[in-house]
């Protein structure tokens, strides 16, 4: 019993050491929680705040994007390239000093809804001009720089060559040497190396710089465009040109055109002979609208009162009523016909020679009457 009470005790100063050393700990794991809470505060205001101020300064920056007022001043020329993007666009601006800077015209550019239709080209623009009135200057086609032509019907080659001369600033007889190189222009087999009637007279506008087989390129191109629109098979292409040709210097009237296609063709359908003054003037040029015996007499393949069917080819640039003529010509007999009035173009037709030599006394008279004011 004595053993058992005589047994160490435990002290009070060990006991207390051992609550101490809890209390240190729980504190310890209290301030390390404190400090963890703490750092996780700060991170997540620091976050916050970053991605406030990211965001932020991409507001402030769209809206301070640098931008030029007004339409500008001075003149300057710039070159937009086939297939340009509106950001391509953009830099050429920036570089030429036209605008502020490229974000200021993309964002212009975007903003316009016609943008995708500015097309290729030389332009004249002015210096520091405001974004959206660059947009607008590049849609305005009065401030492309364009070198443009307008070739008539009817004309022939010496008329288009002084013509492309007069625009492209060479001679003429540069002109015809560029003409001679027929495989470069695109000439159809068909042609056999003859370009009248193959340069479509319409109007066409060039970028500075054309040169002379860049225009008869594309006149000849149209004109091939013009008889696929029109259903012409490429094995007729030289044929219907000629009869629209013929067409062309004869009617004075659209609604004539395909009334003399229709004679044209019921001649060739009978073998006999067009007899058509336009042809001896092809070869014989005159100012007066008559040929006279001698004329007629001239043995020349273009003379139709000497060889019957089409001449050789083609002798003016006929226009597409004309070829749409030689395509569907007016359905009738008649074998004659003859402009009676020359200042209103009024034409008769008829199917015998004694009903064209009633007409042709109409004319006659009608030119006695009038030949100090006609040709």
């Amino acid at each position: 019993m004595t053993d058992l009470f005589e047994a160490e005790p435990t002290s009070t100063t060990s006991l207390d050491m051992r609550r101490l050393q809890r209390r240190k700990r729980r504190a310890t794991r209290r301030k390390f929680t404190l400090v963890a809470t703490a750092i996780g505060l700060v991170v997540l205001a620091l976050g916050g705040s970053v991605a406030y101020n990211f965001f932020a300064s991409l507001s402030s920056g769209s809206a301070a994007v640098e931008d030029y007022e007004g339409t500008g001043q001075g003149t300057v020329q710039v070159v937009i390239s086939s297939g340009d993007t509106g950001a391509q666009i953009a830099q050429t601006l920036y570089d030429a000093g036209v605008v502020a800077s490229t974000a200021a015209f993309i964002q212009a550019y975007n903003d316009n809804p016609d943008s995708a239709s500015i097309q290729a080209g030389y332009y004249f623009m002015h210096r520091e001009m405001s974004a959206s009135a660059a947009v607008l200057q590049l849609l305005d086609p009065d401030y492309r720089d364009l070198r443009t032509i307008t070739v008539v019907e009817g004309k022939t080659l010496d008329t288009y060559y002084q013509k492309i001369a007069d625009l492209t600033d060479y001679t003429k007889e540069e002109v015809e040497e560029a003409a001679q190189d027929t495989e470069a222009l695109g000439l159809p087999e068909e042609a056999d190396g003859n370009l009248e009637g193959w340069l479509f007279p319409s109007t066409y506008s060039f970028n500075p710089g054309v040169t002379p087989t860049d225009v008869l390129a594309k006149m000849v191109s149209t004109t091939v465009d013009v008889l696929e629109r029109n259903g012409v098979a490429e094995e007729n292409w030289e044929e219907i040109l000629t009869v629209a040709s013929l067409v062309e210097r004869e009617a004075r009237l659209d609604k004539d055109r395909p009334l003399i296609a229709g004679v044209i063709y019921n001649r060739l359908a009978i073998d006999m002979p067009l007899q058509l003054d336009s042809t001896i003037h092809y070869f014989a040029p005159s100012d007066s609208v008559f040929t006279d015996e001698d004329d007629r007499a001239v043995d020349n393949p273009y003379n139709t009162y000497l060889y019957a069917g089409l001449p050789p080819g083609p002798i003016a640039g006929p226009g597409e009523a004309s070829i749409q003529a030689a395509v569907s010509p007016a359905e009738n007999d008649y074998l004659y016909f003859v402009t009676v009035n020359l200042t209103t173009g009024k034409t008769k037709y008829a199917e015998t020679y004694e009903e064209h030599l009633q007409n042709v006394a109409q004319l006659q008279q009608w030119y006695a009457k009038n030949s100090d004011s006609s040709d």
